[in-house]
């Protein structure tokens, strides 16, 4: 059953959700491999700074329970109980960890439980959508067969799509671009085209074009940052909120052969209006955090969720997955650029994944992994060597000054402010395992199967 509420569907809590309950997982070391994890992939870091971030995801992720809260516990993707089950199911994976499994598999039961006990909207990054993704993450990190749980939920998914409220956010962390990340994840499962066909309708209905390509509109009634500056509405650039958000979830499509012919069009547009709006500065053209008419735009903040570095990791990605080297080189040179924008200018004041030191380590080292471009590499070493000086200075025991506690190294326990992303970044940072986790940043290579549904 669902209700609308505010600018979202919100389910009601349904009885056969409590089909999502974890079961047992295989022995980690019976777990299949990923595809594309392995000795292909190098891992970052080396000798003295390899054993400080190994060190740091490993205390980081001792310390991981979910954070108390008055009435509902929190069990999203983003913050809660979801987001420890990814974390754990992760480092159990490259560790080999049994602790780190059974952890997963609590948290995650933590999670499913609010489904039947709860309403939830359909936010990736704090509804029902995501605690789905979670469970179809885990299950695959430790090696759980068997049935497929999640179909109710893209039966549900493919229902509240074909009517989705016309003034519902199109973004990854609260709207129709997280339901297409979900839809991905369950590829090549028999619910998943029908999901991600119904974003990529939805997504054709609401694009809006001009003379510079296509772009989505953001109204002044959504919630979110820097909205107060653009009263009137405008067009959000970010990965988080924006139009670089979609972009690698359109070309993932593309490459997955599916309505080719309402996608590719989508995606060359919003491409084109992307790199149309940049802004020229002293060292190259940079990505404001909105476009809006009237207004002069300027630099955003060196982040995953606005600004170069996360608009520059969602254009490669979407350059290999559509075959385009020249958005390979825009990206490039604007990841080049990013790397070498001093870090006083940055705006980075913490160490969370979203618009923090460990995101942008995460960030460049995937880029280099893409790339092998040497400064890519060297970017992501100095954001780690911030990321453990960062968390350094919070450690129990060590005299922590007034302004370090007025802003602390990390938000709760959580995956994308908190402890729990900054161990998985680390953990990227120096193992060969593929990272794939990150698939709800965008970020992620890993995961493109074949063409056709089962």
């Amino acid at each position: 059953m669902y209700r609308q509420h505010g600018q979202q569907m919100t389910l009601q809590p349904a009885p056969d959700m409590t089909r999502l309950m974890p079961v047992h997982a295989a022995p980690l070391r019976d777990a299949p491999a990923f595809e594309g994890a392995g000795a292909s992939r190098s891992p970052l870091l080396s000798g003295a700074l390899r054993n400080q971030a190994l060190h740091l995801a490993g205390t980081l992720a001792e310390t991981l329970r979910p954070a108390p809260a008055a009435g509902r516990r929190d069990v999203s993707l983003a913050s809660g109980s979801a987001g420890l089950a990814v974390c754990n199911g992760q480092l159990a994976r490259t560790r080999c960890d049994p602790r780190a499994a059974d952890a997963a598999l609590t948290r995650l039961e933590e999670a499913v439980d609010a489904l039947a006990t709860q309403p939830l909207t359909s936010s990736l990054y704090s509804g029902f959508t995501g605690i789905a993704w979670a469970v179809e993450l885990v299950d695959r990190l430790l090696g759980a067969g068997g049935e497929d749980r999640s179909g109710d939920i893209d039966n549900a998914l493919t229902s509240l799509l074909r009517r989705y409220p016309e003034d519902a956010p199109y973004d990854l962390i609260n709207g129709l671009t997280g339901l297409g990340v979900y839809a991905l994840a369950r590829w090549p499962r028999p619910g998943a085209a029908p999901c991600v066909l119904g974003v990529v309708g939805q997504l054709a209905r609401r694009a809006r074009h001009d003379r510079d390509g296509v772009f989505w509109w953001t109204p002044p009634s959504w919630h979110g940052p820097r909205r107060e500056q653009y009263r009137p509405g405008g067009v959000d650039l970010g990965v988080a909120h924006g139009i670089a958000g979609v972009i690698p979830f359109l070309a993932r499509v593309h490459r997955l052969g599916l309505a080719r012919q309402t996608v590719r069009p989508l995606l060359d547009g919003a491409v084109r209006w992307l790199l149309a709006h940049m802004v020229d500065v002293g060292s190259g053209p940079t990505v404001p955090y909105f476009a809006a008419g009237g207004d002069q735009p300027g630099p955003a903040r060196s982040a995953w969720c606005y600004g170069d570095p996360g608009v520059a990791a969602a254009l490669l990605l979407a350059a290999r997955d559509a075959g385009e080297p020249a958005w390979a080189a825009a990206a490039t040179g604007l990841a080049v650029r990013a790397a070498a924008r001093p870090p006083g200018q940055t705006g980075v004041t913490d160490a969370g994944l979203c618009h923090g030191s460990a995101g942008l380590a995460h960030l460049f080292n995937r880029m280099y992994q893409m790339t092998a471009e040497p400064a890519l590499a060297d970017a992501a070493r100095f954001w780690v060597e911030r990321t453990v000086e960062l968390c350094s200075a919070m450690a129990p025991g060590r005299g922590v000054t007034p302004a370090e506690a007025a802003r602390p190294a990390w938000k709760g326990p959580g995956l994308l402010e908190g402890a729990a992303g900054i161990a998985l970044a680390m953990e990227a940072a120096v193992t060969t395992a593929e990272p794939v986790w990150d698939q709800m940043l965008l970020v992620s290579a890993e995961g493109t199967p074949g063409a056709q549904p089962r």
